[in-house]
Formats: structure tokens, C-alpha cells, sequence
């Protein structure tokens, strides 16, 4: 997906690999610095607490690596807030550069899916759209669905789901 939800998410995958590889490669004392500390990477800073940004910072400090990504995780996010496609295109380029020359392969790898995906990505510009209400909706079927296990009536369950898909249509 190219949206902002999905890219992020991918790019926590990145983060969480490269977190796991700086787990493995650190001594006894910094791993238990690292260890516990997956949630809190992806975290946005206004929902962390003062000891979790405390606890952060302090794994920051000691491993260059996890403060690269975690950087250039909070940089992503800024391609969103351009509604111009030249001047997002031009962030975005600068963004890749930064993790080519990041030296980490994750991020390498990364950035080179983020090349091959730019124009989906820059579509935001021109059709500002998110997923947000639709992946909302398939969460409201599974949920009835759910709910309606041992129901033998199929035409209910049908009217159930477009009961709540009234939600989701604007209203005039």
C-alpha cells in the first residue's frame, strides 16, 4: 500500500529488523538498554510518556544505527504535509539519499522500494485519499461477522452489514 498507514508500518518492520540486528551484535549491558524498547521506537513523541522518552534517548545515545532509522522515520512522515507533487517529489528523492548514504542495507532496501513506489506515494498530492475509512469499514464487517456466529440467516447478516455501512456513507 502507499499510503501514509501502510508505508509507516512498513518502515517499522525496517526499524524492528534493524533493531533486532543491533540486539545481536551489542554487549551484555546494551542489550538490556535495547531490549523492551520495539513500541517505544514506533511511538510518536506526543504519546510517549517522560520516562519512555527518557528511555529512548538513552538507547538513541548508545547505538547510531536505531538513531538513523528512528530519524529518518519521523523524516518520512513529512512527505504528507505537501500539497505540491514537485516539492514532494523533491523531499522524497533527498529522504531516499538519506538512506542510501545512511550505510545501513535495511534502510538501502528500503529506500529502493520507496523509489520504485514514488509515483503512487506522490498521488497523495494530486488526490489527497486515505485508506483510513475503508480499512475502518472491513474492521466493522469482521466485527459483525464475528458477532454473528450461529447466525443461519444470511439475509439478516447482509442487513446488519448495510445498516452499518450507513455509517460510512457521507450524509447529504
Amino acid at each position: 500500500m502507499f499510503d501514509k498507514f501502510h508505508l509507516i508500518a512498513n518502515y517499522n518492520e525496517v526499524m524492528d529488523e534493524i533493531r533486532r540486528q543491533e540486539w545481536h551484535k551489542a554487549s551484555a549491558k546494551d542489550k538490556g538498554i535495547i531490549k523492551g524498547q520495539r513500541f517505544n521506537l514506533f511511538r510518536n513523541p506526543e504519546n510517549r510518556t517522560a520516562p519512555q522518552t527518557r528511555s529512548l534517548m538513552n538507547l538513541l545515545h548508545i547505538n547510531r544505527n536505531l538513531a538513523v532509522a528512528h530519524i529518518l522515520r519521523d523524516a518520512l512522515g513529512q512527505v504528507w504535509t505537501y500539497s505540491f507533487r514537485t516539492w514532494a517529489e523533491k523531499y522524497l528523492d533527498k529522504w531516499v539519499r538519506w538512506t542510501f548514504v545512511s550505510g545501513i542495507e535495511a534502510l538501502k532496501k528500503f529506500g529502493r522500494s520507496v523509489l520504485k513506489a514514488k509515483e503512487e506515494i506522490l498521488n497523495f498530492c494530486d488526490h489527497p485519499i486515505t485508506l483510513g475509512p475503508l480499512e475502518s469499514f472491513n474492521n466493522t464487517v469482521s466485527r459483525i461477522i464475528h458477532r454473528a456466529c450461529g447466525v443461519s440467516d444470511l439475509d439478516y447478516l447482509f442487513l446488519k452489514l448495510r445498516q452499518e455501512s450507513l455509517d460510512f456513507v457521507p450524509q447529504k
